[in-house]
């Protein structure tokens, strides 16, 4: 347990680095807000997905089949939980204007910038395996639940749309193919693949620390709300998963993947989609700066908790 706590630490320092990186670069006036963009795209369209297609370049093994059946399980249990408490906190007719972009917050995670590193660092291309299916079952719902929320106009045809054809569920689906089946990516193309995926760590930081740039670090910590919502999204709520993942006959490895996932700072996306929509994206922004911060303390906290209670 020790050494795999070392090797977050280690890892999560290398991930802040690489974020001064992005940092600096803004600050420099190397990248803009519209490079980081541009970036980003990059990330979730291409980057993402070939991360995803790489990690199941295997030859097939039942055990493999149904560990990817209980990573969704879990991932179904963590985000299911997420819903019903922002649910429970933040309703159409409570005090919360913001009540949708504060929801948003509280139930994605960034399991794909922050998460997936980790992953890698950990357990190599099997906590990948693993992750790629919190990443798919997220994708669903936030181009269904998540659009749902900030555009309330949004039609079921729409919402089946968004469902079926996002990058989490075509990556997954392609990924799928060859995993199942006796067909592999040829060489040339599966290189390709491999290292684009490779770009996921040192980019997607990068990015993270063009976003951070540009937000007001000191009046994203000066709003209590961020600070709530922060709380949920970072200890409590990931406290309670913890707690049913331990009631579950799960693995070590299996366990922490699925933590780690639900863990993870607010997703970006909740801040981009926020936008999109004309929500009060700037509230999820200072989120996202907030609690990508202080999840260098609390992810390492929780998967060492996870080890003392559950070996």
């Amino acid at each position: 347990m020790l050494e795999n706590i070392e090797i977050l630490v280690a890892q999560i320092i290398v991930m802040f680095l690489l974020m001064a990186v992005g940092y600096v670069s803004v600050r420099l006036k190397y990248l803009n807000n519209d490079g980081a963009g541009q970036l980003s795209l990059i990330l979730t369209r291409i980057v993402a997905p070939c991360v995803i297609i790489d990690s199941f370049q295997r030859e097939f093994d039942p055990a493999l089949g149904t560990d990817l059946l209980a990573a969704a399980g879990c991932t179904l249990i963590a985000m299911g939980l997420s819903i019903a408490v922002s649910h429970l906190l933040f309703r159409t007719n409570g005090p919360h204007k913001n009540f949708a972009d504060k929801r948003m917050c509280v139930v994605f995670t960034n399991c794909g910038f922050m998460a997936l590193p980790l992953l890698d660092a950990l357990y190599d291309s099997y906590g990948l395996f693993l992750g790629s299916a919190f990443i798919a079952v997220n994708n669903v719902l936030l181009w269904t639940y998540g659009v749902s929320q900030l555009h309330r106009d949004t039609t079921r045809k729409q919402k089946l749309w968004n469902a079926v054809l996002n990058p989490g569920t075509v990556s997954l689906a392609i990924g799928l193919v060859f995993f199942l089946t006796p067909l592999d990516l040829p060489q040339v193309p599966a290189t390709c693949v491999s290292y684009l995926a490779s770009l996921n760590t040192p980019v997607a930081m990068i990015v993270l620390g063009a976003f951070l740039a540009q937000c007001n670090l000191r009046s994203c910590f000066q709003d209590k709300q961020v600070y709530w919502v922060t709380a949920l999204r970072l200890l409590i709520l990931p406290l309670i998963t913890l707690a049913i993942f331990l009631l579950l006959p799960l693995d070590g490895i299996l366990r922490n993947t699925m933590l780690i996932s639900a863990a993870a700072p607010v997703a970006m996306a909740s801040s981009m989609f926020g936008q999109v929509y004309g929500t009060d994206y700037l509230f999820s922004t200072r989120a996202v700066a907030v609690s990508t911060i202080l999840s260098a303390v609390t992810i390492p906290a929780l998967i060492a908790l996870s080890g003392l209670l559950g070996g």
